[in-house]
């Protein structure tokens, strides 16, 4: 496959913002899983495809479900789109987001 799957830079999307909302650097999920920081890096970006262990495993590490990581049922196809502009922020646009966010929800 020439291209990065779309499944895979959502679920990518989804892990790195679950992970940026616990607080957790991508050397902590690394750890979790057995794999280096650059590795969560291509698993965020969509860009290396997280096996079924290793989903079932960064969503135990991320105290949620596959579910949540791999998009709900009934998630709004919106919702897709948006997680990748979410991933293609940088750092810093990202935690301004989240921070804008948690303030919102006071």
């Amino acid at each position: 496959m020439d291209q990065d799957d779309p499944l895979d830079i959502a679920i990518g999307a989804r892990v790195r913002m679950i992970r940026e909302a616990r607080r957790m650097p991508q050397s902590g999920l690394g750890k979790a899983l057995g794999v280096s920081f650059q590795q969560i890096q291509k698993y965020e970006r969509g860009v290396n495809r997280m096996s079924g262990s290793t989903l079932i495993r960064c969503a135990e590490a991320l105290d949620t479900s596959v579910a949540a990581l791999c998009g709900e049922k009934d998630e709004a196809p919106e919702a897709v789109p948006f997680m990748r502009e979410f991933a293609a922020l940088t750092s810093d646009q990202r935690k301004a987001v989240l921070d804008l966010v948690r303030v919102m929800r006071r």
